[in-house]
């Protein structure tokens, strides 16, 4: 008779969080040379008192000696990990002077973006995805007013933006799993993670993606340095 084939393997769980040993990634990232100008947009209308005579497009935040600021940071393959020790907070979307701050969010897909109107004019936010290409789009006129939105479930990028004022936008990175951080003004992050080998990938809208794997063991702290040249920019 035909020899009777071994059942299947099941995935192993990933490991309980108790028995994890941890270690942390940091690092800096910058852009070498000097960075272009903003581009300015005119605002229009009843938005100036408020907002000024022009807008800076934020896609390219470089501070000093190029620290770059918004860069997304994550493991390349997160979704086998056991969760962090710590969960990124929720992200909140804040619409300021005309423009959205931060202009670069990362989040879990599938959760919940926080939006948030600190001018006194009428907004509107209206998030892309894949195919769909109006996630949501919610109206908010009231100076102060919050509203909680779902994100795509599926892992991505989700372009924001406001059909009323068109130089605002911003971009949500989205992940299946939670390890994943921005970068600070001064171009720092900082992730927790497992022990073991894992491959970061550092992600700017404007630059080609980049990976470098890192060997991370208990208690150590790894440190990383990315750098792009202006010469990279999209």
């Amino acid at each position: 008779s035909a020899p009777v084939a071994p059942p299947p393997t099941a995935p192993s769980p990933a490991r309980p969080a108790a028995d994890v040993k941890w270690g942390v990634i940091e690092g800096r990232v910058r852009l070498t040379g000097t960075p272009p100008a903003p581009t300015l947009s005119p605002t229009t209308g009843t938005v100036v008192s408020v907002c000024g005579e022009q807008a800076e497009d934020r896609s390219l935040v470089v501070g000093a000696e190029g620290a770059l600021a918004h860069t997304v940071v994550s493991l390349k393959s997160g979704a086998g990990l056991p969760a962090p020790a710590s969960l990124p907070a929720d992200p909140v979307l804040d619409q300021k002077k005309c423009v959205y701050e931060p202009p670069v969010l990362a989040a879990r897909a599938g959760g919940t973006l926080t939006l948030r109107n600190s001018d006194p004019l009428v907004h509107n936010v209206r998030a892309a995805s894949g195919s769909n290409r109006s996630f949501f789009n919610v109206a908010m006129p009231l100076e102060g007013m919050t509203t909680r939105k779902p994100l795509p479930a599926e892992p991505g990028v989700v372009p924001i933006r406001c059909d009323i004022h068109p130089w605002m936008r911003a971009v949500v990175r989205t992940f299946d799993h939670s390890y994943f951080a921005t970068t600070s003004p001064e171009g720092r992050f900082r992730l927790e993670v497992p022990e073991g080998t894992h491959t970061l990938v550092l992600w700017h809208e404007r630059l080609p993606q980049a990976e470098q794997t890192v060997n991370v063991r208990a208690g150590e702290v790894v440190e990383v340095e990315q750098s792009w040249a202006v010469g990279d920019l999209k």
